[in-house]
């Protein structure tokens, strides 16, 4: 049978003959909060039961978007949480994205005056105020900033769309606010672009952190070792709570990389219980992979297996001292405490910079951009911006540089010519 597609008769969707004989009918309804459009389907025997079947459809639609309804005296900060609502009844967002979206709506809008007033007297200029007075406050990074105007731009986007308000005061501003806020990323000739660990930091770090106590013989620090391993893989902190042994493979020296672990709050809390549990889903940008290790990464894995006795395949690698699930949190503690006693203080504990270490270094050794994006997971632009280090911390006798200096493999080619 000829495979057939064709505009309903009142230029409302289309029918098509599928393979089997039956028929299948879409239908544009609406957008979407993200701006896409809302597409009903349904399939059925014959064109009459399509019809059918979508003016149910269409019904529990419209009664799903006539339970929205927005009051005279609904303000900015209301309109941000409906929508958050919202996407979360409909799954368009991570439990981790749900905390941060609710974090940005309490303290970055709902604190300040633009989040208490009501949406029909806002205009582009008190966005555009509240915008610049949060860079000027000086508290918030570029990429928090950024979150706010992001978070009210789909807010009013949003009810534009469900046809529940006429303007998005954002709209119109939006590319000019971007731009104040990406200058907040412009450093000076004093500051270094991406902090990272020097050669000999890495050595300072990896030395206490696989230190012996003297009495026991036991390790000093026994989170010390997933440190390391960050350090010789770049992967997420993230990515390395969820792996389990099964992902291991010693023999040929290969590692699978699938998930990502991270703490979330628990919305269905109870007293007695914890307020924030394990979420695990799928890495950051979809970007599942197995990788080949180093061998400084596979001595690392080998090591947590001998500190860990009973292990099953699928056991978690990354556990605490007494085998329970560690988290980000956890682990940032217990490096903040390594590298102040290795002499690096002005390190908190962030665990970001062991990847930003891990890419800068393959870029040295001559990787290309696109090869480190995909070894450590992660967007090309995303990879060269935030991840690769061309300025870096050089002591230069008393005083401190920030320098760009010749790749060490174009120094190696140098000196062999």
């Amino acid at each position: 049978m000829t495979i057939g597609k064709k505009r309903n008769a009142k230029g409302e969707g289309s029918f098509k003959i599928n393979p089997d004989g039956t028929i299948t009918h879409r239908k544009h309804v609406g957008y979407k909060p993200n701006g896409a459009r809302k597409i009903l389907t349904v399939t059925a025997n014959t064109k009459t039961a399509c019809i059918k079947e979508m003016r149910t459809k269409e019904n529990e639609w419209k009664k799903e978007q006539e339970k929205i309804t927005f009051s005279d005296t609904l303000t900015v900060e209301e309109l941000c949480t409906m929508h958050l609502r919202y996407q979360m009844e409909h799954n368009e967002l991570k439990p981790k994205s749900i905390d941060r979206r609710e974090c940005t709506i309490e303290n970055h809008i709902g604190e300040y005056d633009l989040g208490k007033m009501q949406i029909h007297a806002v205009k582009s200029k008190d966005i555009d105020a509240h915008i610049k007075g949060l860079i000027n406050e000086g508290k918030l990074s570029y990429s928090s900033i950024e979150k706010v105007l992001d978070v009210l731009n789909a807010a009013f986007a949003w009810a534009k769309m469900m046809e529940k308000w006429d303007t998005n005061p954002v709209e119109k501003i939006k590319p000019s606010l971007v731009k104040k806020i990406s200058k907040m990323q412009n450093k000076s000739s004093e500051e270094v672009d991406v902090i990272v660990l020097s050669d000999e930091e890495c050595e300072l770090f990896e030395a206490e952190a696989l230190k012996l106590d003297e009495k026991t013989g036991d390790y000093k620090y026994p989170a010390g070792v997933y440190g390391v391993l960050l350090l010789h893989t770049g992967m997420r902190c993230g990515e390395m709570i969820a792996l389990r042994w099964k992902d291991v493979d010693f023999e040929n020296g290969l590692l699978k990389i699938e998930k990502s672990q991270s703490m979330a709050k628990n919305r269905e809390w109870e007293e007695g219980e914890n307020k924030y549990i394990p979420i695990e889903g799928t890495t950051k940008n979809e970007k599942a992979r197995e990788i080949r290790l180093t061998k400084e990464a596979l001595d690392a894995l080998r090591l947590i297996r001998v500190m860990n006795s009973n292990i099953a395949e699928n056991d978690f690698v990354c556990v605490t001292k007494t085998g329970k699930t560690n988290t980000a949190t956890n682990l940032g503690h217990r490096m903040a405490v390594i590298f102040k006693n290795a002499g690096l203080s002005e390190y908190t504990g962030s665990l970001h910079i062991f990847r930003r270490t891990f890419a800068t270094k393959m870029y040295e050794d001559g990787a290309r951009v696109e090869d480190i994006a995909a070894y450590i997971g992660d967007l090309v632009s995303t990879t060269e911006k935030y991840y690769i280090a061309i300025r870096k911390k050089v002591k230069l006798g008393e005083k401190t540089k920030h320098i760009v200096e010749i790749p060490k493999k174009q120094m190696t080619d140098n000196r062999a010519g």
